[in-house]
């Protein structure tokens, strides 16, 4: 995976795939001031994420509600939770992503609805 492979994030958002097998997945991000994901979810993989140097905002959508989470350490995503990352600060976040429970796969939400969802890669 590299970031051209990525539709899901801008130009600040850079990957790097540390491990990649058939069901799982382990990727070094760095989120520079200013970068952010697309909202989107995950039809079965877990994302887990492990902050190791800045603090993290994570954005969930549950039943229409929106709730924000500046994490410093540990936050785990469920499959089918819409969700994104981002970087609020002006120092770079770098976080450990393990994705894990099996096929993976990113579903964009379009104008941040379900309903308005579609599969971009698999």
């Amino acid at each position: 995976m590299t970031d051209k492979d990525m539709v899901l994030a801008n130009s600040k958002v850079k990957y790097q795939m540390l491990l990649e097998e058939e069901v799982y997945a382990v990727t070094k991000t760095t989120v520079l001031a200013g970068g952010e994901t697309q909202w989107h979810r995950h039809t079965n993989v877990n994302d887990r994420f492990v902050v190791v140097c800045g603090v993290l905002t994570v954005e969930c959508q549950v039943d229409g509600v929106v709730s924000k989470a500046e994490v410093r350490d540990y936050f785990d995503v469920k499959p089918g939770v819409s969700h994104h990352v981002k970087n609020e600060t002006d120092d770079d976040v770098v976080y450990i992503m393990v994705q894990s429970g099996g096929k993976r796969d990113i579903v964009l939400e379009l104008a941040g609805t379900p309903a308005e969802a579609r599969l971009v890669r698999v």
